[in-house]
């Protein structure tokens, strides 16, 4: 066999990817194949220890997915990891805010040190490739640790609402705010990690307190922001159904019974939307300004609840933007389900698999 058959062999072995999702409280691992299809997934409450705890917990995630029957024959090609804070572009570690020790974490580096002393390598499938545990050191897919609003632009470019596209952003609206930004195909971080920080657009007039510590856009665009307008508002609109529900128990209210009752032709609720469609679509027109992407998916549980209302959304960035650019803005179709198989679009696209 001359070389060219040999790498023509080689690059014939079905691979697997695995994508892993980092998160406060839980870490969520999953086998993915080439086409961004979960083959296996597992899960386990994030240790709370310390930084290494955490990683060795990871690492059992990748050896016990990389043994599983799910796997078959296929080669692990690399591993993605969609942590919730930041990735130092120059060093690839680690900051989560609020999170006890997690201050430029060297998270790549602990797996790989986990993984060398597990004395497998986890490239191979156990049927074609032996068990190194003599050799105390083991070989081990690239490892590529990316934000997670930048793994879900991924994913929704992959096999998502903006397939085949590669110039993106991802809006997910929840608790807080945050963008996924790519640029051909290439997630983007800014300098020191924090381009997507969409809290902090700031398309207000006037300055608030609020925006000091929240950012301008996250003060006035999230789930809390949104509940806390409903509650401002009132005084003007008490006698609403939703009105009343707050006199009766503002603790109740919350993003999903504001939407509804808009809906309902509610007058406080539809003010609140209103105000809610402004502060976006002034966002959205200064995105697409400055980027210049071929879409925007909104996200998050704000993102994806607010879908009746985009054609307004649309309309709304439209006065705002330039006429000369095309920017479709629809809604994510995979919601949550895009960290992971963006984690590993991700390892594949940077590691050049």
């Amino acid at each position: 066999m001359n070389k060219n058959d040999a790498g023509l062999s080689q690059r014939s072995v079905e691979e697997h990817l695995i994508g892993i999702r980092f998160e406060r409280d839980i870490i969520t691992a999953a086998l993915i194949d080439v086409r961004g299809r979960a083959l296996a997934k597992q899960q386990i409450e994030t240790p709370q220890r310390t930084t290494r705890s955490v990683a060795q917990a990871m690492t059992g995630l990748i050896l016990s997915l990389a043994a599983g029957e799910a796997r078959g024959q296929a080669d692990i090609a690399g591993i993605g990891i969609a942590v919730p804070g930041l990735v130092d572009p120059s060093t690839g570690r680690v900051t989560i805010e609020g999170m006890k020790g997690w201050t430029r974490v060297n998270l790549r580096g602990l797996i790989e040190e986990f993984l060398n002393e597990s004395g497998h390598d986890i490239r191979r499938a156990a049927g074609r490739s032996s068990a190194r545990a003599q050799l105390k050191i083991s070989a081990h897919p690239g490892i590529f640790i990316e934000s997670r609003a930048n793994c879900m632009v991924a994913a929704e470019g992959w096999i998502g609402a903006a397939r085949g596209r590669s110039n993106l952003v991802c809006l997910s609206i929840g608790e807080d705010i945050e963008a996924g930004i790519l640029v051909n195909g290439r997630p983007l971080r800014g300098t020191s990690g924090h381009a997507g920080a969409i809290a902090w657009l700031s398309p207000a007039e006037a300055w608030k307190n609020d925006y000091r510590d929240q950012g301008c856009l996250g003060a006035e665009a999230t789930g809390p922001a949104i509940t806390r307008k409903a509650i401002e508002l009132w005084s003007s609109n008490p006698n609403t159904l939703l009105g009343k529900l707050i006199k009766a128990d503002a603790t109740r209210l919350d993003v999903e019974t504001i939407l509804r009752s808009a809906r309902a032709d509610d007058a406080l609720a539809q003010a609140v939307i209103s105000d809610l469609i402004g502060w976006l679509g002034r966002s959205l027109a200064s995105l697409i300004a400055v980027l210049n992407p071929e879409a925007i998916i909104l996200s998050g549980a704000v993102g994806l609840a607010i879908k009746p209302y985009l054609d307004e959304i649309r309309d709304e960035a439209s006065r705002w933007s330039n006429p000369q650019v095309d920017c479709r803005i629809t809604v994510s179709s995979l919601g949550e389900k895009s960290v992971l198989p963006g984690a590993a679009r991700l390892a594949q696209q940077v590691l050049d698999i």
